[in-house]
């Protein structure tokens, strides 16, 4: 039933305007990639701090447990499943990992739904929020990279993730103790997870011209960079809180944009350094989980610590 839905959706694709089909790509692109970064950044760094904490736990966890299912059940995407399946170039090129549950859907819900709920009193940000998930989840299924049972299930990781993060925020917060104790626990399940996805057997199958369908070490270290990205935020969200203490309280209106060049700028910065330290190591995962490492460190660290220098420098 799921391959005969995505092959109905699939003559939609081919019979539909080329302009139609770029404005899904797009929004799989965008909503589903780089504004699940930088609309959270944003909120943390130049809006509300507690807020943005929230939706970064959500995101960081919901990543985590999305992928290390993808390394469980080693479900392959649809049109290796199926050679009738058949999706453009470009969605297949940004389909790195197995197919179940869908990391652009799960990305998308846990950024967005975060902030949905959030904001949830302000009913415009929360349904424009709500829209962007479903767009999302709609564009893996229209352009043949995921099944109705890979976005489902990468929702319902979401909405496990939202609940954990409000969890979490709760119990640890005002308590140095409390936040170093849940962060040693996730280093802690974050490593044995790694080893597990890194021992465990996976399937190896072959086409007919003897090419390997899919490589399990991509998934592998499809994992490795979702543990280094939450360990280099968790790590920079227990440092920051006892050593710079930043506040989004009583900003004006220049400082916040002050704030949102310095955090994107930042942004691609770490993303060339951690580049470029993690690229000589021998092994791929190795050198994913080190480029995420010290991108989110960095990036959550010394972005407020530049706020704090710059903003006391001002008022003095």
């Amino acid at each position: 039933m799921d391959i005969n839905y995505l092959l109905y959706l699939q003559e939609l694709r081919e019979s539909a305007p080329e302009w139609f089909n770029y404005l899904i790509q797009l929004i799989t692109d965008t909503a589903g990639g780089i504004l699940l970064v930088f609309i959270p950044m944003l909120i943390f760094f130049c809006v509300d701090k507690k807020k943005g904490e929230f939706i970064w736990l959500s995101l960081s966890m919901g990543s985590l447990v999305n992928v290390f299912l993808k390394n469980v059940f080693c479900v392959y995407r649809p049109w290796i499943r199926s050679e009738l399946i058949k999706p453009t170039a470009e969605a297949i090129e940004g389909a790195g990992d197995y197919s179940f549950p869908s990391s652009h859907t799960q990305g998308s819900a846990s950024a967005f739904g975060s902030v949905a709920y959030v904001y949830r009193k302000k009913k415009v940000i929360s349904i424009i929020c709500i829209c962007l998930v479903l767009l999302v989840a709609f564009s893996r299924n229209y352009l043949g990279v995921h099944t109705p049972q890979d976005v489902l299930v990468g929702m319902l990781v979401a909405v496990i993730g939202i609940a954990l993060a409000g969890f979490v925020q709760k119990r640890v917060e005002g308590s140095e103790k409390k936040r170093l104790l849940f962060y040693c626990i996730t280093v802690a399940v974050t490593a044995v997870a790694m080893i597990f996805v890194c021992l465990k057997d996976y399937p190896v199958d072959y086409n007919a011209a003897g090419d390997i369908l899919y490589d399990p070490m991509r998934s592998i270290s499809s994992f490795a960079s979702k543990a280094g990205l939450t360990i280099g935020f968790l790590t920079a969200w227990i440092l920051e809180e006892k050593y710079v203490v930043f506040t989004t309280d009583n900003l004006s209106v220049t400082r916040r944009i002050i704030r949102a060049v310095i955090g994107i700028a930042l942004y691609f910065v770490a993303a060339i350094m951690a580049s470029v330290v993690s690229s000589p190591l021998p092994v791929s995962w190795l050198s994913a989980f080190v480029q995420n490492l010290i991108m989110y460190f960095c990036l959550f660290y010394f972005a407020p610590l530049i706020f704090t220098k710059i903003e006391s420098r001002s008022r003095t």
